[in-house]
């Protein structure tokens, strides 16, 4: 009877000896790590930590933040990207982190890119040019950016076009006589940020006409907007970084202009086309060339028969006759000067 109770008691010792050691495993270590907060993601964005770092630990937080409207714009301007919100509504989904840079030599292995790398030119400004799509002028070293406006239309009465079967005309215009842009450079630079899937073909610079209180510019009606070639103006472009153009105009004389977005009118809806506007102030003239008429003889002005320093134009013949080298040629000199 005594070996039956001893027996029993040490199964019972056993038994809550592993309880303990189960219970004991299943509590928090002194120190652990606390559930993440929207607080500590704030903090961590405001103290530089990685994209990729956050959304880490937002996954191994494994917990879905119930965020509201409001509480999403208060963590955008926080500076909170949208990918690491993203991941705070529902940490659940894949994350693909990015490609990893190549190690320095001595560091181990180089790691291999997932594919080729676009290289882009070398541009003092392409590296300040804001991530948002649209237009830019660098200014005092700061990037401007230039508003985009919608082009209104009126359709011209048809008159003597109907009767002879062409398109109809309509003129396109922006409100106001002038744009806030004012660039004072005759051949300005920009910068344009092309959304996804649009390429700088699409992109028309064109003259703006300016009457009253509006800037126009003649289009031609039908299945597609048509402008005016005599309206469009040359540019070069170069591509500096992802989907970003660096546009140097040719010589722009003083008045308005607009980068025409091709395929954003929408005449149903009264929208003729969007696009950026710009004004070119006066500008300093392009210097005019002297041509002197030469001949065999080179500059006529260093010819014999230039006035004097007195001001006095003495007659061909007695000029001549102070040159006898040059009298052979006193005939044919005379009929020279008088019928050029």
């Amino acid at each position: 009877m005594t070996n039956i109770s001893l027996v029993l008691r040490s199964v019972v010792t056993t038994v809550w000896a592993v309880i303990s050691l189960g219970l004991a495993g299943a509590q928090p270590p002194a120190g652990g790590n606390t559930p993440l907060s929207l607080e500590e993601v704030v903090k961590q964005v405001k103290n530089g930590l990685s994209e990729e770092l956050i959304i880490t630990k937002i996954k191994k937080n494994a917990k879905a933040f119930d965020l509201n409207t409001e509480e999403v714009l208060e963590l955008k301007k926080a500076g909170v990207s949208e990918n690491i919100i993203k991941y705070l509504l529902d940490p659940s989904q894949p994350y693909t982190a990015l490609a990893a840079p190549l190690a320095e030599p001595g560091s181990g292995s180089p790691s291999k890119p997932s594919g080729p790398v676009k290289q882009y030119p070398e541009d003092r400004y392409a590296a300040r040019v804001p991530p948002d799509t649209g237009l830019y002028h660098f200014t005092q070293e700061s990037p401007l950016r230039v508003d985009i406006k919608m082009l209104l239309g009126a359709k011209q009465g048809p008159g003597l076009a109907k009767v002879l079967m062409k398109k109809a005309k309509v003129i396109a215009y922006l409100v106001s006589s002038s744009a806030k842009t004012r660039i004072s450079e005759a051949s300005p630079t920009f910068y344009m940020r092309l959304p996804e899937g649009k390429g700088i073909e699409e992109v028309v610079l064109v003259a703006l006409i300016r009457k009253n209180d509006r800037r126009e510019v003649a289009m031609e009606s039908g299945a597609k907007q048509e402008l005016n070639a005599g309206s469009m103006r040359p540019f070069d472009s170069l591509e500096v970084g992802a989907r970003l153009f660096k546009i140097t105009t040719s010589r722009l004389d003083k008045g308005e202009y607009l980068f025409f977005l091709v395929g954003s009118a929408e005449p149903p809806k009264g929208n003729y086309g969007k696009g950026y506007d710009f004004g070119i102030e006066q500008t300093a003239p392009i210097p005019k060339t002297s041509h002197t008429k030469a001949g065999m003889f080179g500059n006529l002005g260093d010819f014999p028969h230039a006035p004097s320093t007195t001001g006095a134009h003495q007659p061909p013949l007695t000029r001549f006759a102070a040159h006898p080298r040059l009298s052979v040629f006193a005939a044919s000199w005379i009929s020279l000067r008088y019928t050029w």
